[in-house]
């Protein structure tokens, strides 16, 4: 066994120790995450840290990192009061990282890289063509943590659900092909094996 102390992880270069710390916080789904400024234009990012935080109310929480001044989609989400966070399938991987590029301010990076995209009657944003789903957060708060990344919370007022999707009678999401999902920094991966339900653990098969 090899033991990595925190005196070894301060230590490490600056992009291997984010890299390493993002890989083993395990795999989640790449989102783009669609914004909208005062003048409406648009921005997208690659979005990674986001977990549900309740169903009753339905909410998501998006982590971001500290605040430099030029976070356009951070500061969209708090003036604006939404993002559209639009699940790809893995073929559309190249386009979930390549708008994580740092674009000025005013610039779609959905259409600089050349994606299809289209409006939605009740729709916040526009939307690729090629998403399999998307969900709209209305802001509701957000927290400084101690290192500066900033963690919001977000109540879901509309779900799309692509072609490529469905959900069966007990609510679980079935998909048609493999979404793109994020290993650590700038690595991702799809589903290679069939989806799998387990039933909720129970204290009597323990004897408890």
């Amino acid at each position: 066994m090899k033991t990595i102390t925190a005196s070894d992880i301060e230590g490490f270069e600056k992009r291997y120790r984010t890299s390493l710390i993002n890989s083993l916080s395990g795999i989640r789904t790449a989102f783009i995450g669609i914004t909208a400024d005062d003048r409406d234009r648009y921005n997208a990012a690659t979005l990674s840290n986001i977990t549900h935080v309740g169903a009753n109310p339905a909410q998501m929480s998006i982590l971001f990192r500290p605040d430099n001044g030029k976070r356009h989609t951070l500061s969209n989400y708090r003036n604006q009061g939404r993002i559209s966070l639009v699940c790809m399938p893995f073929t559309k991987s190249a386009t979930v990282h390549e708008v994580s590029m740092n674009a000025p301010e005013g610039i779609f990076e959905l259409e600089i890289v050349g994606e299809s995209l289209k409006e939605h009657q009740d729709w916040t944003h526009p939307l690729p063509t090629a998403f399999l789903y998307a969900i709209e957060l209305e802001f509701i708060e957000e927290f400084t943590l101690n290192n500066g990344c900033v963690y919001t919370v977000g109540r879901i007022q509309n779900i799309a659900l692509g072609d490529d999707i469905q959900v069966c009678e007990q609510g679980r999401v079935l998909f048609k092909q493999s979404p793109t999902l994020a290993i650590g920094l700038q690595q991702y991966t799809g589903i290679a094996s069939d989806n799998k339900h387990i039933p909720y653990p129970s204290t009597l098969k323990y004897g408890l």
